[in-house]
């Protein structure tokens, strides 16, 4: 009987050792584990978060594109979109490009589900393609006579923003929908209102309309 009992304390320790090295024990990884994971990190890094579609804005009649939120609050967003421009009075259309860097310095909710950003920021490099344009001065003009590149334009905007959420049981592509309005203008712009003073303000500010579907 003693035996036994010693037996059985025995089998019970050996037991709770075991218990104990499998729920409390740290896993190891390797270095080739580690190195794994930041790699699978990093190019996650890289999937689009947002997706955009604005009209106006120096970049063309509509334009499209993807984007990427961070920040503590997520308050910077770079996005790059690709525009279209009619031909209107010209020969063909064409096309644009555009990379885009904003900034949300606030956000507040109104209701449940519903926020407001009652100001973004945004500073952009759009680059408008064609044997019209010239990213420097050609050789057949006279050295100084235009020192502004026609192909590329700095932009400034700022505006405001409504987001609704999309409830959880309906979300399928994205968690949010945004609805923003901007107002904006180009060096070209403000260049041609410091030199002719005739040039009124609203001929250099432009409005601009889009969506922006949150989907990380």
């Amino acid at each position: 009987m003693k035996k036994l009992l010693i037996f059985s304390v025995f089998l019970l320790s050996s037991v709770i050792g075991i218990a104990d090295s499998i729920y409390t024990s740290e896993p190891e990884f390797s270095a080739y584990d580690k190195r794994i994971h930041r790699y699978r990190k990093h190019w996650a890094a890289l999937i689009p978060t947002q997706f955009v579609i604005q009209n106006a804005g120096n970049m063309g009649l509509v334009s499209v594109g993807s984007g990427w939120n961070y920040g503590k609050r997520n308050q910077w967003e770079t996005q790059f979109l690709i525009g279209f421009v009619p031909k209107h009075q010209s020969t063909r259309p064409k096309i644009t490009t555009t990379l885009k860097e904003n900034y949300i310095p606030w956000s507040y909710d109104i209701k449940p589900g519903v926020s407001i950003e009652p100001l973004t920021t945004s500073l952009y490099l759009n680059a408008i393609y064609g044997h019209e344009f010239w990213k420097k001065q050609p050789s057949r003009y006279p050295e100084g006579y235009y020192f502004m590149s026609t192909t590329f334009r700095f932009n400034v905007a700022v505006g405001q923003r409504i987001t609704v959420q999309i409830p959880q049981k309906y979300r399928r592509y994205n968690k949010s929908v945004s609805f923003f309005y901007e107002l904006s203008t180009c060096d070209l712009y403000i260049r041609n209102k410091v030199i002719d003073h005739n040039v009124k303000l609203s001929d250099i500010i432009g409005l601009s309309l889009g969506i922006k579907l949150q989907t990380l």
